[in-house]
């Protein structure tokens, strides 16, 4: 079964997420800060959705260590609003989808690269 990486500190938004993703018939690793992200094992991962701002960390140097590990690793990201210069480095790893307005565009995202 293909599995998801979802790591977001705002447990609304990730439950939002970790509801879409299962009904889609996916499994699902959850995370909610940078310092328990870093350490999720990326073998056996499809894609990951990640949070822009995690509260402790930025995510994109979350996107930077998973595709050390995992270079091929299809990686998006899930925001409420960033600066422009933290868009512009998600923008260099895969597509940023809006929280607020988005959440059905980064499933079907999500949909396409875990297969």
């Amino acid at each position: 079964m293909p599995t998801v990486f979802v790591a977001d500190d705002s447990a609304l938004a990730r439950l939002a997420i970790v509801r879409k993703v299962s009904a889609a018939g996916l499994a699902v690793v959850e995370a909610t800060s940078a310092v328990l992200d870093a350490a999720v094992d990326v073998a056996g991962l499809s894609c990951a959705l990640v949070d822009l701002d995690l509260g402790d960390g930025d995510g994109t140097e979350l996107a930077t260590a998973l595709r050390q590990r995992s270079p091929a690793l299809p990686i998006a990201f899930f925001t409420g609003g960033a600066p422009e210069d933290v868009l512009a480095r998600a923008a260099a790893f895969g597509p940023v989808f809006t929280k607020t307005t988005d959440l059905d565009r980064a499933v079907e995202w999500i949909r396409q690269n875990a297969t």
